[in-house]
């Protein structure tokens, strides 16, 4: 009587293979490398993207208040010239052929600017150009270089660029127009000329 022998086929468990569990590290360090890099490449790129975007900027700013230097400078020329102009007229009321301060262009009843202007380079007062005590013109204090040479031809600096009423007598000057040349009348007080900032009383 023999009793049939069974035979159990226990599953054993499965072992990964040690080749393949170091496949799956090495893939899974490929991959995390990847997003490093890609990561990596990103961040640079909004970096050249915001350096490009920031000089761009900072190139459309600095013509904005080149063009307003221009405006300015040129608006406060005008209304010197103006102002001399009614000498004449007005003198019974005013000693001074120039104005003395660049108040005196905004004063009634006659106003010949609007305010007294601020150096839209360096958000200061201009600086005064002066003969005596009278005011010719204005420029720049900024010794920096400007980008329009166009417009500010043969200028190395915005404080070289002169915004200076035009006297009786004088020739234009081609190379820059807001300077005049070969003027033959004196200066109204026989003194040198002197720059200083608007407000400043004179040594």
């Amino acid at each position: 009587m023999g009793h049939g022998l069974q035979i159990f086929n226990r599953s054993r468990p499965h072992v990964p293979s040690p080749r393949i569990g170091e496949n799956c590290r090495l893939l899974g360090f490929t991959q995390h490398g990847a997003t490093y890099l890609m990561m990596m490449f990103i961040i640079v790129l909004l970096s050249i993207t915001l350096i490009a975007v920031t000089q761009h900027w900072s190139v459309v700013m600095k013509r904005d208040r080149e063009a307003e230097l221009a405006f300015r400078g040129n608006r406060i020329k005008e209304a010197i010239e103006r102002y001399v102009a009614d000498y004449e007229v007005q003198k019974a009321t005013r000693s001074n052929r120039y104005p003395l301060k660049l108040e005196d262009l905004t004063k009634r009843p006659k106003r010949y600017l609007q305010a007294v202007y601020k150096d839209p380079i360096t958000g200061e007062d201009f600086a005064l150009i002066k003969v005596g005590k009278d005011i010719r013109g204005v420029r720049s204090p900024s010794m920096d270089t400007p980008m329009d040479l166009v417009t500010f031809k043969g200028a190395s600096t915005y404080n070289s660029i002169r915004f200076e009423a035009s006297i009786a007598g004088c020739g234009s000057n081609p190379a820059n127009p807001a300077v005049p040349i070969n003027c033959r009348q004196p200066p109204s007080s026989g003194e040198p000329e002197e720059e200083e900032k608007d407000g400043e009383e004179p040594e």
